[in-house]
């Protein structure tokens, strides 16, 4: 009954969660891909070809050649629009699969958005309207499985049909979204996101028995960024650094498109995050942004953190596409 992969960031997002997803999803055999998205995360994915996808709403996995399921989680935060345009993008992959929406997933208004934006501007968040939604969802008062398109509910399933996928299934790939030190239960409240970014979590946002979950990869950069603007503050042992300073044209927000803010590698960061979610598997990634000296440093680094829970450094990362990662 084991057969859940769960992709889990260990720092504060954009650690290229997508790429690791799909690039696991065309090799790993996986017929279920499911997700838990809000619209205040995107995830981008460039194939070995070149095709690029960049998904608020559609699990990154689709691209696994032996697809039968897309499963979109109870704890997901969505537009429509957005998940029929994605749909509409990938239509030649998603031919004879079956996408299921959760009839607990909230389809995003324009309310939420609009009741974000205090929020937003006070922590710098990203104003897409996913604790509003979230807080209309606890208030019972938000739209759950509710849409006036036809394609939209057709996809909406039953929890039943729910459960009975999940036990159909022969190897799942839940993607979770966001960071583990983003969580609004860690130690930068209120500078975090609405929910906690933990194993846990993402799989009761998914409606996935914990009994079913095989393996965790953790995905992790060398050197991890924030959000731009008022975001927050950092580790005690990391130091914001300056794009100039790594002679790089800024990296720029999937969903916001601002300049993000860049760091050096926190160690308490890490091992926080090695405890919160005990990976097996670990993607280390953007490596192409230091020395091959200072990758190898850091993989021995990780290693020695990692393996007190069974875990290690499995895959490097060095560009934007599948063929720049490496297995080890």
């Amino acid at each position: 009954m084991k057969k859940v992969d769960l992709v889990v960031d260990m720092q504060y997002g954009s650690t290229g969660k997508g790429l690791i997803a799909g690039y696991l999803a065309e090799t790993g055999g996986y017929d279920t891909v499911v997700n838990a998205n809000m619209p205040n995360a995107g995830h981008t994915y460039i194939d070995k070809n070149g095709r690029k996808w960049i998904h608020k709403v559609l699990p990154s996995g689709i691209v696994s050649p032996n697809l039968k399921r897309v499963m979109i989680g109870p704890g997901s935060v969505f537009s429509p629009a957005r998940l029929l345009s994605e749909i509409e993008d990938s239509k030649d992959i998603l031919q004879g699969v079956r996408i299921m929406i959760h009839p607990n997933a909230v389809p995003l208004t324009a309310e939420h958005v609009a009741d974000d934006k205090d929020v937003a501007a006070r922590i710098g968040g990203t104003g897409q309207g996913s604790g509003a939604a979230l807080q209309a969802k606890v208030n019972r008062t938000a739209s759950v499985a509710s849409a006036s398109d036809d394609w939209y509910t057709s996809l909406v399933c039953t929890h039943e049909e729910w459960r009975q996928a999940l036990l159909d299934s022969t190897k799942i790939l839940a993607e979770g979204a966001q960071g583990y030190s983003l969580s609004v239960s860690e130690k930068f409240y209120p500078y975090c996101t609405s929910r906690d970014c933990t194993p846990g979590r993402f799989l009761a946002d998914m409606a996935i028995p914990a009994q079913m979950l095989n393996e965790v990869i953790g995905t992790m950069r060398t050197l991890p960024i924030r959000s731009g603007g008022n975001t927050g503050p950092c580790y005690d042992d990391q130091r914001e650094m300056t794009w100039d300073e790594l002679n790089m044209d800024p990296e720029l927000a999937t969903v916001t498109f601002k300049q993000r803010r860049i760091f050096t590698l926190s160690k308490k960061q890490t091992e926080d995050a090695m405890f919160g979610i005990m990976p097996n598997k670990i993607f280390l990634n953007f490596c192409n942004y230091i020395t091959p000296d200072e990758v190898t440093e850091l993989v021995q680094y990780i290693n020695s953190v990692a393996q007190q829970y069974g875990g290690s450094v499995q895959f490097l990362g060095y560009g934007a596409t599948f063929t720049d990662i490496q297995a080890l």
